[in-house]
């Protein structure tokens, strides 16, 4: 039982306080704390990397401030407030500078002779000599402090400051002597988490890393996780925390949470210009596993770009161990990424005269095809006339047809006149005037005549342009110029029955009731004269008119 009241109620606020610390830590893990979308902050990261100059400009607007206070008469304990700050600005920011004010504040702790503020700055000037990796010096400067003289907070500092010197020894270390002084660095934990009072911030960040050690993860996250509400995530405190708890998740064997921590206290750094870092460099080495190359590279050497401007002998010894293998890497993605632009240009090149040649080729189908359609055009419309020319011919076929059946009728009914006339001339018993009658040749004239005049008019309008044709095989001293526009001379009437092929001369002669012998001179003067030779003449005289191009076929 619990009888002293001041005891209960100690009793309850720390169990109260475990209660608490217990649920938010549930609260901050089931929100997502550690499992934010790591894509996301990679982006935000590179975001910060590039308005790096931005955070720096206001980094030094507030040492600026700070240094014009100096000029000023001020009291000893604002002297001592403001050397402190500057050191604390410049502790991260730049490591010669801060080297600078820490001597100056030690100097002028010395001359007010206040023995708290010297070993402050004996603690400040050690770690300072750790980050330069001159150890042997950091710990003989604090086995000179006068740790009687120090309060229980003070205590805790002097241990921690050993323990943080260790630990930074063991990173430069190799072989045994890396357990050796990870074995003193956790002597000074235990001692420092001894003198600092429980449940303050410096207890719970010293005990936080002896749980993350043995395995204690349960403990470490109530311990790390409440203060992530607590922190500006723009300050070195909250980079610091956010990369202890990825030193959790390390251990722990969860490294997605481990990556998006290491990111969140990388942007951290970036804010607060802190340039003596690690999260960008372990993450640089994750991202060159995870195969995101350009990143990886962006990160080690923004990681290398600080330490060199921070001037840290530990740190670019760090990241030269790893940024031989990061470059190596970045320089044969690189070179695989230009053997395949190259690929690609080679690839494009053979598309693109692919294309050229495909586009020569449709042109030219194209123009073949406009050519065919033209040539198709043309051939229905000489189809067209062709065919017009033919209904012409048919037309004038028929028409003279039916006009020569027409005068076959018209001589059969002549030479039934004549009969009848006869016929009375002899019933009447005038033998003389049917002796006349039948002497006569006049009837026969008028006869051929008129046939004549019928077929030169036929032959003509069949074939109009046979007078001017036939002359273009003539010298022009041999062309015939018909006497009448509509008749024909006798050398045209026999080549124009040759032109409807009567070519026997026995025929012609029967026709144009000329002898054989005056047909075949008439046909042999014009073949001599012809412009054609003599055996084509009577074949060129067959292709006249409208049919010529049948007549060739």
């Amino acid at each position: 039982m619990l009888k002293d009241p001041l005891v209960l109620v100690v009793f309850i606020m720390k169990f109260k306080r475990s209660i608490l610390t217990g649920v938010f830590s549930l609260l901050i893990i089931s929100n997502g704390f550690g499992t934010e979308d790591l894509t996301s902050l990679l982006k935000e990261l590179d975001m910060v990397i590039n308005q790096v100059d931005k955070y720096d400009n206001q980094k030094k607007l507030k040492i600026d401030t700070l240094k014009s206070e100096l000029g000023n008469h001020l009291e000893k304990e604002r002297i001592h407030e403001v050397y402190f700050q500057l050191y604390k600005e410049y502790e991260a920011f730049i490591f010669d500078s801060a080297m600078h004010y820490v001597k100056v504040h030690l100097d002028f702790s010395e001359k007010q002779n206040n023995i708290y503020w010297i070993n402050e700055c004996k603690m400040q000037l050690a770690r300072m000599y750790s980050t330069f990796a001159r150890f042997p010096e950091s710990i003989e400067l604090l086995r000179s402090v006068n740790k009687n003289s120090m309060s229980q907070e003070q205590l805790g500092a002097f241990y921690s400051s050993f323990a943080e010197v260790y630990n930074y020894w063991s990173e430069y270390s190799i072989n045994d002597d890396v357990e050796k002084y990870m074995t003193l660095k956790n002597v000074y934990q235990d001692s420092a988490i001894n003198v600092f009072e429980k449940g303050a911030y410096n207890y719970d960040i010293n005990y936080s890393r002896k749980c993350i050690e043995s395995k204690a993860f349960s403990q470490a996250q109530e311990l790390l996780l409440p203060y992530l509400e607590q922190f500006n995530p723009d300050t070195r405190n909250y980079a610091i925390l956010t990369s202890l708890i990825a030193y959790l998740y390390e251990v722990k064997g969860e490294e997605e949470k481990q990556k998006a921590f290491l990111a969140r206290s990388a942007i951290a750094d970036i804010k607060a210009s802190v340039k003596e870092n690690t999260s960008i460099r372990l993450l640089a080495f994750f991202l060159l596993n995870d195969k995101d190359i350009n990143r990886s590279n962006l990160y080690i050497k923004k990681s290398l770009e600080d330490a060199n401007f921070y001037n840290a002998r530990l740190r670019n010894i760090q990241i030269a161990k790893i940024l031989p293998i990061i470059d190596k890497a970045y320089q044969m993605e690189k070179e695989k990424h230009q053997k395949n632009l190259q690929t690609a240009i080679v690839v494009i090149g053979i598309l693109t005269l692919f294309l050229i040649g495909l586009v020569f080729y449709l042109i030219r189908q194209m123009n073949k095809l406009a050519k065919t359609r033209k040539e198709t055009i043309l051939a229905n419309e000489k189809l067209k006339q062709f065919n017009s020319s033919l209904s012409e011919n048919n037309y004038l076929k028929e028409e003279y047809i039916g006009k020569f059946l027409y005068q076959c009728s018209t001589y059969i009914n002549k030479l039934e006149a004549y009969r009848k006339a006869l016929n009375k001339k002899a019933a009447s018993g005038k033998i003389e005037d049917l002796f006349l009658m039948l002497k006569s040749s006049q009837i026969i004239e008028d006869e051929l005549k008129e046939f004549y005049h019928i077929f030169d008019t036929t032959f003509l309008n069949l074939f109009p342009n046979f007078v001017e044709e036939f002359n273009k095989l003539l010298p022009e001293d041999d062309k015939i110029i018909p006497k009448s526009e509509a008749g024909l001379s006798v050398e045209l009437r026999i080549f124009a029955l040759i032109r409807l092929r009567i070519t026997d001369s026995a025929k012609i002669a029967d026709f144009l009731h000329y002898s054989k012998v005056t047909i075949y001179n008439y046909r042999s003067k014009y073949r001599n004269k012809s412009l054609v030779p003599s055996d084509r003449f009577e074949k060129t005289i067959m292709k006249i008119g409208y049919f010529d191009n049948v007549a060739d076929k």
